[in-house]
């Protein structure tokens, strides 16, 4: 597989992916904040209000947060194609999604369902523009590769976990009759299946070997894990909305779709095994769990097929895909991406003023304490299911992680500033 060539001419202002990864980290802090509200053991059952306001707070507040963000970078960096109006894009997305996030998770919090009236309209509207602007960007694209298709396919897939999250949270709202757990499976299949998988999948085909100085992928994973992963998302969804599709040919759609997910993860820890640099940093380990906890994953569920799970698996397979997969790939991507925007718009800035390297800007020290705080985080959401009390040390794990990625991020946008401060003086 031939890496694209990076469009750097095509890159936004920094300030767009920045403002949302400086938020996203705070919604880890809320998140703990509502899971502590309850008072108990919030891991009991998969309904409780104070789980479910929680994993929104990091799906919608975090990880969407930092994947929307990402997008607007890699987007125009990648493809070549820049959004349009990509500042009040930003912008406009951002506020609902906050707002939209912020109402929902209350309103979970609470049991106050009549706050999902106005949730649902401000996210469908967040997730529309950015939907939308993204679509618009890719499709005036000239550049035609695994990643663009991984990336529209994933878009796609956010879609129709948005229209699916709106049709629950107004049902919820008015109380009205509907086939809630089918929806609610739907949306998470989309949602983490879709949405989290395909895009993780298509940034990895670059992101991978360019920054972690590994091989390629190989041209028949890449050409068809998206397109392969998709469809059987599709037949799962019309068996379960429908029951259109016979029960085996269900079955076989999910297994299809997890051996993608093992060839994947392991594909992706045997690359970077051959990596040119034979030194580990630490977002190689961030990499490294992501994949092996996926992988892990995927055999569970294979395992778990056409028997009935019990609830506490399936909470054990949401902490697995949430905070041991898709959490770990975040941080070690952010960890990658930030360092680099402050020095690229910095080098395209200076003049005679020395630019910090990528090691002074997040030094290597913090993203390791950052990576052994981020698998006790894991370890002890693993542990609340046999030990409630490890409920609470899982909490101050997550607000630890606010407090440590805020700074490390605030601390790099500081030194952006007084860089860029230095450089302004020089040209005057």
């Amino acid at each position: 597989m031939n890496l694209i060539p990076l469009s750097t001419e095509q890159a936004p202002p920094i300030s767009i992916p920045l403002r949302f990864f400086g938020v996203a980290p705070l919604f880890l802090a809320l998140a703990a904040l509502v899971l502590a509200f309850d008072g108990g053991n919030p891991f009991d059952n998969l309904h409780n209000p104070a789980l479910l306001g929680a994993t929104h707070c990091i799906t919608l507040g975090f990880i969407s947060m930092a994947m929307l963000g990402a997008m607007q970078q890699l987007l125009p960096v990648v493809i070549g194609s820049t959004l349009p109006a990509p500042r009040l894009v930003a912008w406009s997305s951002q506020l609902l999604l906050v707002a939209g996030t912020l109402l929902l998770c209350f309103g979970f919090m609470l049991g106050k369902t009549g706050l999902f009236t106005f949730a649902w309209p401000l996210l469908g509207a967040a997730f529309t523009i950015f939907i939308s602007a993204s679509l618009f960007s890719i499709a005036r694209a000239a550049v035609r590769n695994d990643s663009k298709t991984a990336m529209v396919l994933a878009i796609l897939a956010l879609g129709v976990a948005v229209i699916l999250g709106m049709l629950l949270a107004h049902g919820y709202a008015g109380g009205r009759a509907l086939n809630y757990p089918a929806l609610a499976a739907a949306h998470i299949s989309t949602a983490l299946g879709g949405w989290v998988m395909l895009l993780v999948a298509g940034v990895s085909y670059q992101v991978v070997p360019m920054f972690q100085l590994t091989p390629a992928y190989p041209k028949w994973l890449t050409a068809s894990l998206a397109p392969v992963m998709f469809a059987t998302l599709a037949l799962h969804l019309t068996a379960l909305l429908f029951e259109a599709t016979p029960h085996w040919f269900d079955l076989a759609a999910q297994n299809l779709f997890w051996l993608y997910a093992i060839v994947f993860s392991s594909t992706t820890l045997v690359l970077q095994y051959r990596r040119r640099r034979s030194i580990p940093d630490a977002t190689l380990a961030f990499f490294r769990l992501g994949m092996g906890t996926l992988l892990c994953l995927a055999i569970l569920s294979l395992a778990l097929q056409g028997t009935s799970v019990p609830e506490s698996l399936r909470i054990l397979a949401g902490i697995l895909f949430i905070v041991g997969f898709t959490m770990s790939l975040i941080f070690g991507m952010l960890y990658k991406i930030v360092p680099f925007l402050v020095w690229f718009h910095l080098f395209r800035s200076a003049t005679k003023t020395d630019i910090p390297n990528m090691k002074i800007i997040i030094p290597e020290v913090w993203m390791w304490r950052h990576f052994w705080l981020h698998g006790c985080t894991l370890a002890t959401a693993l542990l609340s299911l046999l030990w409630p009390v490890t409920a609470w040390l899982f909490m101050l794990c997550l607000v630890m992680q606010s407090a440590l990625f805020s700074r490390v991020l605030y601390r790099a946008i500081a030194l952006y500033r007084q860089t860029l401060g230095k450089i302004e003086q020089e040209a005057s």
